[in-house]
Formats: C-alpha cells, structure tokens, sequence
C-alpha cells in the first residue's frame, strides 16, 4: 500500500523539464509560502454560528524584501472568469504587483483583503499620507461543501499570521491554508506545487514555480499521465461539483508583463493535461510574477518556448500533487472527500501504458 506521495516519486512520468530541489514555487529564489488552517466541529452545519469549519488561508510572498516599495512585474490571465477574485484589474492595466498574494475561500475574501491591508499599513507608514495605496490580490476557491462558508470564519488576523509564517520550501501541499476545504475531480484538493528548470543557450538558468489552489472537475474527466482515470475509479460520495482553479507562478526570469501575460496564457494547456474542461461556474484564474529587478536584458519572444513547456508541465504537476498529497476529510452535515486512491490509480495508469512508468 503506498502511503501519500507525489506521482513523480511514485514513478510516474511528469514531463521533460528538469525540476528544482524542492519541486515547488519556493524553488524560485526568495519565494515563500504561510499558511493557516481551520479545522473544528463535526457533524451538521449551524450556518454562520460555529461550524463545522474546513477553510484558511494560505500566503505567496514573491521577494524577502518590502513589495510595496519594490513591486514586481506581473501578468494575470482569466481562464474563466466566474470567480470572485480581487485585484485583477490593477495588474491588468499596470502589470505590476505591490503586495503579497493571499489565497482563502470564496466569502472570507474580504476579511482576507482587510488583514492584507492592516499589514501593509503597518510596514508602510506613507501609504494614504505621501504615496498611494497599494492593489491588494486575493484570489479565491468556493470550499462551501465541507465548510460552514457562511460564517466566515477567516478572520484578517488569519491573513496576517499566514504572512508572517511564510518560510522558505518545501512546503506544505494537501488539505493545508486555503486547501483545507477544497476538492477537486470530486475527490480531496486542495494546494499543490512543482517547479521547472530552465537552461537558456548563454547557459544562464531560471526557476519557473507554480502553486495550485485547486477545486474543480468531475470525477469521469480526470486524467493523469495522458490516461482516462477517472472513467475507471469508483469513489464514493462525490456529491457536489466544486469550482475554481487559482494558479499563481512565479519566476526569476527577466520577462517583461506581456511576457508574463503570455505565459500565464499557457496554463490553461496545463490544466487541459489533467482533465479539465473549465467548466461554467468555476473561476480560473493565472497570476504569473517575475522577480527580475532589472530593467535590461528583458528576454526575446522568440527565447519563451521552454518557458511555456515549463508553465504547461507544472501547472499540471501542481494540480495532480494536490491530489496525490491531499487526505480524506469529513465536513459538515456528514460530507466527506475521499482522497485519491493511490493504489489503484497507479495500476491503471501503468497497465494503460503496458507496465511502463518513468522518473
């Protein structure tokens, strides 16, 4: 019986580009990632009075340094745009990012933004007084079946604490920060992560890194490895469809906003990998960032393809490690997620391809 691991340590092929020491987004230099989880109650929903609660938050900081001061370039590409995200349009028109981007349900959004805030008051005296506010992205799942997401129980204090316990890798990945609730292909999600290597011709090397807030699919349209799963798996209780998909990736490489636009683009070829359709009611959202400082030396359109194999192959590894990595967990009113059955998926997966896997 395999205990929870990755399908890349358990033996199965993940694409061709070489990946970081940790396989995920903190590969990128100076990334790290906090967390919050929520988990109390059992039993039947009290709506907006206790419980039971599955949700967080969960916390990308781009750079150790302060982002308001220093902002990144940035590029967001709206797959589907059902979701309740905020912060979209400033990096729309701007192509920059000033804050860290934070992760969590679909109605604790604004509790999340006000922690965000209060945060970036307190490091940044002049905001409001000599410089502007900043453009505060919180990006968002609906974890409604196995939360209690009426009573908001994400708090802006949550937000914070998820800011302040960001570390460097390898990080959490499963039922953790905002992951805890959410499922996906009617199985347990929630965040997973991988990284890609880049080599360009000068011999220089870049980090590509992508985290995965997932929370979407059908179980008949998981596919894994090129192979139709889910037509195959019998897991009981899927019950109802979730929705949303959060991407965020970041890089080291020197791209421009449109570069990053064009990247965040080719996600959606990722998410395609692993079954999804991107279905009416689930808001799918890329955020690609640089933390490139330089404002030379911007990389030529025509040096991208090995960038794109990069997004394309860990987006998909991302979504697949949350499943992989993600536990069974009862919610509310007796609703249970059931974790991906790791046994069974790797015996189809390895009789589809005639006992054939590859590290």
């Amino acid at each position: 019986m395999h205990k929870r691991s990755t399908p890349r340590n358990l033996g199965l092929w993940m694409g061709h580009v070489p990946v970081g020491p940790n396989n995920d987004i903190t590969d990128v230099p100076g990334v790290s990632v906090g967390n919050v989880s929520l988990i109390k109650g059992a039993g039947s929903l009290i709506p907006a009075r206790g419980g039971p609660v599955r949700t967080g938050v969960t916390a990308i900081l781009p750079c150790p340094g302060n982002i308001y001061r220093q902002p990144c370039r940035a590029g967001i590409e709206v797959i589907n745009g059902y979701g309740k995200s905020i912060g979209v349009p400033f990096i729309q028109e701007m192509g920059i990012l000033n804050c860290p981007v934070l992760l969590t349900n679909t109605l604790s959004v604004n509790d999340v933004a006000h922690g965000v805030i209060t945060y970036l008051l307190q490091q940044n005296p002049e905001i409001g007084n000599d410089a502007r506010t900043p453009n505060v992205v919180v990006l968002e799942c609906d974890d409604s079946y196995l939360n209690d997401i009426r009573g908001r129980h994400v708090k802006p204090w949550d937000a914070i604490l998820a800011i302040q316990r960001a570390t460097k890798g390898p990080i959490e990945q499963g039922n953790v920060g905002a992951g805890v609730g959410m499922s996906c292909f009617q199985m347990k999600g929630g965040i997973g992560s991988s990284s890609r290597l880049v080599f360009n011709h000068n011999e220089s090397r870049h980090v590509v890194g992508i985290l995965a807030l997932a929370n979407f699919g059908l179980l008949r349209d998981f596919l894994l490895a090129g192979v139709p799963v889910g037509q195959f798996l019998s897991v009981p209780g899927v019950g109802y469809i979730p929705g949303s998909l959060i991407l965020v990736g970041i890089t080291d490489a020197p791209l421009s906003r449109w570069q990053l636009k064009q990247l965040a683009r080719r996600a959606c070829l990722g998410i395609a990998r692993t079954g999804s359709i991107s279905m009416t009611g689930s808001g799918d959202f890329c955020l690609m960032v640089s933390t490139y400082s330089g404002d030379d030396n911007v990389l030529s359109d025509w040096e991208l393809d090995d960038y794109f194999r990069a997004v394309v192959e860990a987006t998909a590894e991302s979504i697949w490690n949350s499943l992989f990595l993600a536990q069974t967990m009862q919610g509310r009113d007796g609703n249970i997620r059931h974790a991906l059955p790791i046994e069974k998926t790797l015996n189809l997966v390895r009789g589809w391809h005639g006992g054939f896997a590859s590290t």
